[in-house]
């Protein structure tokens, strides 16, 4: 039986924190393989329960909390940002040891995400030819589907596997290892895929769910439609099944989603979903990490999500305005989001429950258009998930930026991080985006508080004065 090292990279970025982050993907990959009859041993890099004693992991609610961090130097291309930069998982030490008990892989697979996250992925396959030489390396995952180029100068991997990895890798490797691939183990539909293998998580605060695949939305930001597969959806059955058998096998109460479209066919899928659940009286908790369509919530939906234990809601706003909406391919208008957050809070949500999604650095986005898509949000009650906007190879939004000049056509990834503001310029300048940053946290707390600022006539102009100061 040969047998397969799957790794999760480390992160280098200024901040990075778990928020119900695992490497999903990896681990379906890891469960496919079995099908195919390798063994597999994981190693992962975000794994703080490696080298910490699980009684002294500091988790906050729900099962998130930050990653182990340890600072490091800075890239000489990112020297002018005033922040720290670190290297976020186990020590270099831990990762070291786990992969000399690793001598008798037969070949590594190491995933990627971030296109900026590229230099943890470079450190760890450093690692693994100088422990582990000879044994071939293949590489997957975002960063390795959007930047291929890129991926081979920079990690040189032995093989580079792009776009959803389960088939295309099984045919690799009964190549490297010239055996025969059973065709009859090949998944007819998307629920033949087996469920991830959780069981490689050590200590499991939390798990992901994937009830669909890519996104049948075509944003201008995006890059779904280059990573995943053409849109599919699960049954809801088979959704509700894997959920509970999932419960009850690893003690977890928090699920997250990450599915792109969640509520689309919300009554044929997601509405199905959650009245299953809510039959199942299982008290489990769920979460949104990415942003859901406000559109698609009405009464019912919000009504079924309340009961059935949704407890982090982000939906996915962008901007109020209404002309880069609609050059974005945005899901939402401002009658949507105000008629969302009635619905919900109706079911019982309370409005400072509530988040949105607010891009910051688009492409010609100028500071004012900014603060009326925060200030619109905040008018609601609604927390603004402020989300810097990264320029994501591949995307129209990035084709945008180089064409006005603001980037190169090739430029280095690590310049495209959403934590350094990339499209920052002399009008619209780093320090500024700090600013707003604060002012939408100073916003956010009055939120929580059941008291927005600009609801009230003689605050609010008075705010706005202060709004002034930013400029």
């Amino acid at each position: 039986m040969k047998k397969l090292l799957l790794i999760n990279p480390w992160i280098y970025d200024f901040t990075a924190y778990d928020l119900w982050s695992k490497p999903l993907g990896l681990l379906y990959l890891a469960s496919f393989l079995r099908r195919f009859g390798y063994a597999i041993s994981y190693l992962d890099c975000m794994d703080k329960y490696l080298e910490i004693a699980a009684e002294k992991i500091k988790t906050k609610k729900y099962g998130a909390g930050p990653f182990p961090r340890q600072v490091v130097e800075k890239p000489d291309i990112l020297k002018h940002i005033p922040r720290h930069f670190a290297r976020y998982g186990i020590s270099e030490q831990t990762f070291i040891s786990r992969l000399k008990k690793e001598k008798n892989a037969d070949a590594v697979l190491m995933t990627s995400i971030m296109t900026y996250w590229y230099p943890g992925v470079k450190h760890a396959a450093d690692l693994v030819r100088r422990y582990l030489p000879g044994v071939p390396l293949i590489l997957g995952g975002v960063y390795a589907t959007l930047l291929p180029e890129h991926a081979q100068q920079t990690v040189k991997p032995d093989y580079i596997i792009t776009g959803p990895g389960e088939i295309k890798t099984v045919q690799l490797l009964a190549e490297l290892f010239d055996a025969e691939i059973d065709s009859g183990l090949f998944p007819e539909s998307i629920d033949d895929y087996p469920p991830p293998a959780f069981d490689l998580i050590r200590h499991p605060d939390y798990l992901p769910l994937l009830t669909s695949r890519g996104c049948p939305f075509d944003c201008s930001f995006c890059a779904q439609k280059k990573i995943s597969m053409a849109y599919v959806r699960r049954e809801p059955d088979k959704v509700v099944r894997e959920i509970i058998a999932h419960h009850k096998e690893f003690k977890v109460r928090d699920f997250a989603f990450y599915d792109d479209a969640l509520f689309i066919s919300r009554e044929h899928h997601i509405e199905i979903i959650l009245e299953k659940i809510i039959a199942e009286k299982a008290n489990l908790r769920f979460h949104s990490p990415n942003g859901l369509f406000a559109r698609y919530i009405d009464e019912r939906l919000a009504r079924l999500m309340y009961q059935a234990g949704f407890k982090t809601v982000r939906l996915s706003f962008e901007t109020s305005n209404e002309k880069r909406r609609r050059d974005m391919f945005s899901k939402v208008t401002n009658k949507d989001m105000i008629r969302a957050v009635g619905h919900l809070q109706n079911a019982g949500y309370r409005a400072a429950d509530l988040e949105a999604y607010v891009l910051m650095g688009l492409p010609g986005q100028s500071l004012e258009e900014v603060l009326a898509s925060i200030i619109f949000v905040h008018n609601l009650g609604v927390q603004v998930r402020l989300a810097s906007f990264s320029p994501i190879h591949g995307t129209r939004e990035f084709d945008k930026a180089v064409a006005r000049g603001r980037i190169a056509a090739h430029i280095d990834p690590l310049l495209t991080n959403k934590s350094i503001f990339p499209l920052s310029d002399q009008t619209f300048t780093y320090e500024k985006y700090r600013k707003v940053r604060t002012f939408t946290q100073i916003l956010n707390e009055a939120a929580k508080r059941g008291f927005p600022l600009f609801t009230d006539a003689l605050l609010g102009n008075s705010v706005r004065k202060v709004i002034g100061q930013i400029k």
